[in-house]
């Protein structure tokens, strides 16, 4: 018996209580933190914006507000790497936005206060409706009340879902996380009672998934987990294709999809463009214990309530062996696409960010562990108290990734166990290094320059703010993107004397000699904890500009508070990861 319109009083209370916490969290983790200033659409999340930007601010919808290494330009005009769909779900919330900004006469810029607000407010609401939708996918499936109460709490602040409604608000995921969870309700709810309704609804859904992140039209394929057997999954497509509404919903699908179409013709004059075209998969080659269990971000090492949830897999497969199985293919599917990605790690994210679309699924299976020991008290309480576990751990790496305790990008097994569980500000802005992956490329890249200081005796940086300088007078190639391979030995004379050292890389402009780009990181991946033998960094630094042939390349070590430790060896070779969109 289907219980979809039982009213679950705990659910409704946990989505309450989430509502709350997450103000509170949210002033702690963002609002009243002073050291940086307030932006949800900062980095990436100001690509996904620029379309609200460019059509009611700018008033130009070729040229975009965003950053230079996502805005393509072509013969006819700019296009953005990322699509529309943020823009358009975050649509009303500008509009209110843009009418207190003329109320209490705050910029109408797309970026000050009352926009940030409402970004902040779109993106917890938009969190909301995804847990709604999950608590709705319970009852559908009779997942009783205490279990769906339990798994929106872990799902929402057990995972890094919190961090990417409350800090990082205007990336795509909160809203795809939304979008999947609504999908995963109305399509389930179809193949169980073939309402055309929700068949519409689905498809509608879907639209909206593809038009905000491409990629996730992969939840289709979730269809699959909701039969019992093969024949009733052979009988449910016969049927299916014999339906006109089946016709219907494809091209109301389509219609939204093609929405990105219509911009990009606007933009460019062309209805298609391959905007990922520099940013490939080895298919062959899928890093998937790497995104997986590296440190550099991996999914079950910053979300490891996920691999909790994964043992309700053992439980479907005593309920239902065809929608293990569909699952579990699925799921491997899932995991072998991200992770053949030349970039598995996904940047500068907290965690694997793109499977924060798919924590309704998560939560689903994890919902048929907690149900099979619901009245096994022991076992039962003790699942509960590892979850709680690891929901505090979960809020600690939140806190650190909010006060660049925990670096984004470049995390190894040291700097990871360095600062694990830490949250003093003693802590803060001390891992350095640069680990950074290689790009894509469909070959491989062979040195374009080398410089390597030749040191017959240790630099001695005592009293000394700058040392030797790897430096390329014209750099003699154009580009879009390289990246530094770094070798650098120091050695400390007493302890940490080199903890605030910086290494920069520079480009200057050969003709004007201003600048175009600049990158520092601390020489140091950890404060050293030992003095005072010689230690050896390699690093790796990718820098996206427009090099030109005359532009000047300097690589040095800035010693800031002038200590003494000796400079053994600095070498760099340079890659050129050129490439060309349109």
């Amino acid at each position: 018996m289907l219980v979809d319109t039982v009213k679950y009083k705990f659910s409704n209370y946990s989505i309450f209580l989430t509502v709350v916490l997450s103000v509170g969290i949210s002033w702690f983790y963002k609002w009243n933190y002073t050291d940086y200033p307030l932006d949800f659409m900062g980095g990436d999340a100001k690509d996904y914006y620029s379309g609200l930007v460019s059509i009611f601010i700018t008033h130009d919808f070729t040229s975009q507000t965003g950053n230079d290494w996502f805005l393509l330009k072509t013969n006819s005009g700019t296009i953005n790497v990322h699509p529309i769909g943020v823009s358009v779900l975050l649509l009303p919330f500008f509009a209110i936005a843009s009418l207190l900004a003329g109320v209490f006469n705050f910029p109408m810029d797309g970026f000050s206060f009352p926009f940030q607000l409402l970004v902040a407010i779109g993106a917890l609401v938009y969190a909301v409706i995804g847990l709604v939708y999950i608590r709705k996918l319970f009852q559908l499936h009779n997942i009783g009340d205490k279990t769906s109460s339990i798994i929106i709490l872990l799902v929402f602040f057990g995972t890094n879902l919190l961090n990417y409604t409350l800090s990082e608000a205007g990336l795509s995921h909160v809203y795809s996380f939304s979008l999947i969870s609504i999908f995963l309700y109305h399509s389930s709810k179809f193949v169980l009672q073939r309402e055309n309704k929700n068949l519409l609804s689905a498809f509608l859904i879907l639209g909206l998934i593809v038009l905000v992140r491409p990629n996730n039209i992969l939840i289709l394929l979730t269809i699959f987990m909701w039969f019992k057997s093969f024949e009733e999954c052979k009988q449910f497509f016969r049927d299916l294709f014999k339906n006109k509404a089946f016709y219907k919903a494809s091209l109301l699908a389509i219609s939204i999809v093609l929405v990105q179409s219509l911009v990009w013709f606007i933009q460019s004059k062309s209805f298609f463009h391959n905007t990922y075209k520099a940013d490939g998969f080895y298919w062959l080659n899928p890093q998937i214990l790497k995104m997986l269990f590296g440190f550099d971000g991996g999914f079950f090492i910053y979300s490891p309530i996920c691999f909790l949830f994964l043992l309700g897999l053992i439980f479907l497969f005593r309920e239902n062996k065809f929608s293990f199985i569909s699952t579990s293919l699925f799921l491997l599917g899932l995991f072998y696409f991200f992770a053949s990605y030349w970039a598995y790690n996904y940047f500068d994210g907290f965690g694997i960010r793109v499977l924060v679309d798919y924590y309704a699924l998560f939560s689903f299976i994890g919902a048929k562990l907690f149900t099979h020991f619901l009245g096994k008290t022991l076992i039962y309480n003790s699942i509960v108290f590892i979850s709680t576990l690891l929901l505090f751990v979960n809020l600690i790496y939140s806190y650190q990734a909010n006060r660049n305790i925990l670096l984004r990008a470049g995390m190894t097994f040291n700097k990871w166990k360095y600062i694990f569980l830490k949250t003093s500000s003693e802590y803060q802005n001390v891992l350095g290094g640069s680990n950074e992956l290689t790009p894509y490329s469909s070959k491989k890249q062979e040195v374009v320059l080398t410089s390597e200081i030749p040191i017959n005796e240790a630099f001695n940086f005592s009293q000394k703010e700058y040392g030797p300088t790897l430096h390329f007078d014209s750099i003699g190639f154009h580009s879009r993107r390289i990246q530094l391979k770094i070798n650098c030995k120091r050695q400390e004379l007493f302890l940490n004397a080199s903890k605030d050292a910086l290494l920069c890389v520079a480009l200057e402009d050969g003709e004007t000699h201003e600048g175009k780009s600049y990158t520092q990181f601390k020489l140091n991946e950890t404060p050293a904890i030992d003095c005072c033998d010689e230690r050896e960094y390699n690093y790796t630094a990718n820098i996206t500009a427009d090099f030109k042939p005359k532009d000047k390349l300097s690589v040095y070590i800035w010693n800031i508070k002038q200590q003494a430790f000796l400079l053994n060896k600095l070498s760099v070779n340079v890659y050129n990861y050129n490439f060309q969109i349109n």
